[in-house]
């Protein structure tokens, strides 16, 4: 796929099926990195690249849940293609719910599962405070809060000058998103940080977005466990796509 929407970093042919891959808030396809020589070989990985993010990162970022979906239905050939999954953490996965719901919406392929990382369901309003309005040193000290963006970064003005406007777009989205609450034809198995302070009580409703099995496993660990159990995760998600 010629598009820049869409890393492959190990194209498959002859995989059965793709796993479309969509980052949290302000992260890019190298958090999947770690996936690459993991998936099952039946499974191409396809990351989710939105402008703003990676090597978009000159582009403007999308600051809405309608233009997000409007840019990947442009996509919806290939997308649809053969079979596939979306896997997505925290912004990724309600991304992933809302496309899937488009897709639906318009009588197209629907994926065969949903992995749902860090989130709380879609349909819920954060019950949080909303954090892309806060004046600069405030939302700079709630990312250090919220220790996903490495200290480095934070710590070098000149990156941070550039990713600022790309986080503000990405937390406006995941502050004000609330999802219609459609349930879907297909299963979703929900991934939990159990220290998650971010994530509240909204986690059980995703039970309520899906018509088929609804499966969560919880990990020890806070918001951004997807670092830390990289490889338990891309093991289950192999055992289910199998």
């Amino acid at each position: 796929m010629n598009s820049k929407l869409f890393v492959t970093p190990k194209p498959n042919p002859n995989a059965e099926l793709r796993l479309f891959c969509f980052p949290y808030a302000g992260g890019s396809p190298a958090i999947f990195s770690s996936w690459i020589e993991k998936a099952d070989e039946n499974v191409e990985l396809v990351f989710v690249q939105l402008p703003g993010r990676g090597a978009r990162l000159v582009e403007p970022a999308i600051d809405n849940m309608s233009e997000v979906i409007e840019e990947l239905m442009f996509y919806h050939d290939y997308i649809t293609s053969k079979p596939f999954a979306f896997f997505g953490h925290s912004l990724g996965s309600r991304i992933s719910y809302a496309l899937a719901s488009q897709l639906l919406v318009e009588n197209l392929p629907t994926p065969k599962k949903i992995f749902a990382s860090a989130s709380r369901a879609p349909h819920c309003k954060s019950g949080k405070r909303f954090l892309h309005a806060l004046p600069h040193d405030e939302f700079i000290a709630e990312l250090r809060d919220l220790n996903g963006t490495p200290k480095e970064v934070l710590e070098s003005k000149e990156l941070m000058e550039l990713l600022i406007p790309l986080l503000r777009a990405d937390f406006k989205i995941a502050d004000t998103y609330v999802a219609e609450q459609r349930a879907l034809p297909l299963p979703i198995h929900v991934f939990h940080g159990s220290d998650d302070e971010i994530v509240d009580e909204h986690i059980a409703a995703w039970q309520e977005l899906t018509t088929q099995p609804y499966q969560l496993t919880e990990f020890a660990g806070g918001h951004f466990f997807i670092h830390q159990y990289a490889d338990e995760m891309i093991s289950i998600i192999n055992q289910q796509l199998a």
